[in-house]
């Protein structure tokens, strides 16, 4: 069977029947409504067995010469085995005829056609008599193909119908390729947030170091602060965004001289107006790179104060960003619990009761509020 002549898309839709047309544009409709590359191939099969007035039928996807079946209708039970999903292209030499060709193949009748075993297994469970192999294509490239067929009688496909599953066939494909590439694009970008990740945890620790912290203070911080932010009802699409700040939290003290950072003694006045400096290099640093933009109220507001006494702004209640408020509560109980040279840290409950009595001075009552209920669980 030979593809039918047409120039373009466009020239296609001009044969066919105005109710499949109109059929046809909801299905462009659905295809386009979702990325989900699992309900693309459901929609996809399932229209095709609609059009084609058919009870049954599968659809497969090529990956070079291995079929994954994609979705069936009626769908497969949840636990249908994975190794069943997945056969190769050369036991299945209909499907291949129908790919390598990029044409549709037809069975009139499985009785009076030459079938391998594969293909055997197929068609005895879904009970097929008639059977129409139609490649998915797009730009002169197979991406699978979709199968459909008659369970009662043998039966000729029509031109009309042939026509129908061109359209189907273009739709589908543009759909997976669509579906394919933003996979590809949201996998770059995971990469790239893992990438940028692993090197904010290996400043932190850098920083650690160089602050004579060596028991994990940021880490630790910043396990408190997703926490605290889930706790208090922050987005999930924004937790990364509190973990990255709370990583980034002293990262402006990368800009500060030793002489002033590993001071063992207390610092001078002079020396304390160049610690206070740092949240405004974090932003410095930070502001500048797009992608950790978003996570930059904690590097730049954790040191301001409920009260307005806070640093580098002096912003004062509400005007502190969320993130910043509920940080500040983590980063003080972390700081007074942990051991330092020069002192030893308070155990929990002394540390809660101060946090307790900070609420409306030095934090954010809700922030403290949420963070001792957490803590008391």
């Amino acid at each position: 069977m030979t593809p039918p002549e047409f120039d373009t898309y466009e020239e296609l839709t001009t044969r066919i029947p105005a109710n499949e047309l109109s059929t046809l544009l909801r299905v462009s409709s659905s295809l386009a409504s979702t990325m989900d590359l699992s309900e693309i191939l459901q929609i996809a099969i399932e229209s095709a067995a609609d059009l084609l007035r058919l009870g049954t039928g599968a659809i497969y996807t090529l990956e070079e010469k291995t079929l994954i079946l994609g979705a069936t209708t009626p769908p497969l039970p949840p636990q249908f085995p994975d190794e069943l999903r997945v056969a190769s292209l050369d036991d299945h030499p209909h499907i291949k005829q129908a790919i390598l060709t990029m044409t549709p193949v037809t069975i009139f009748d499985v009785h009076e056609e030459t079938i391998t075993q594969a293909e055997r297994v197929v068609i005895e469970a879904r009970h097929l008599i008639s059977i129409l192999y139609f490649p998915l294509l797009l730009k002169g490239e197979a991406l699978g193909v979709f199968i459909v067929g008659d369970t009662e009688f043998p039966r000729r496909f029509t031109p009309t119908e042939i026509d129908l599953c061109y359209m189907l066939s273009f739709q589908a494909s543009l759909a997976i390729a669509n579906s394919r590439l933003y996979q590809k694009a949201q996998q770059a970008i995971t990469d790239i947030s893992q990438a940028y990740d692993a090197t904010l945890a290996g400043w932190s620790r850098v920083l650690d170091m160089r602050d004579h912290v060596t028991d994990e203070h940021t880490h630790r911080v910043a396990d408190l602060a997703v926490a605290l932010a889930r706790n208090m009802g922050i987005p999930e699409a924004d937790i990364g965004h509190v973990r990255r700040g709370a990583l980034m939290h002293d990262i402006g003290k990368m800009a500060l001289p030793d002489s002033i950072l590993q001071k063992k003694e207390s610092l001078t006045e002079d020396e304390w107006k160049v610690m206070r400096t740092h949240p405004e290099k974090a932003y410095d640093l930070l502001s500048h790179i797009e992608y950790l933009a978003p996570a930059l109220d904690i590097p730049y507001c954790h040191h301001e104060r409920w009260d307005g006494t806070g640093y580098p702004r002096g912003l004062k209640g509400e005007e502190i960003p969320l993130v910043a408020r509920l940080f500040a509560v983590v980063d003080t109980y972390d700081a007074i619990t942990s051991n330092r040279p020069y002192r030893k840290g308070w155990d929990g409950e002394t540390a809660i009761q101060y946090i307790r009595e900070q609420a409306g001075r030095q934090f954010c009552p809700t922030a403290v509020k949420a963070f001792c209920e957490m803590m008391g669980k």
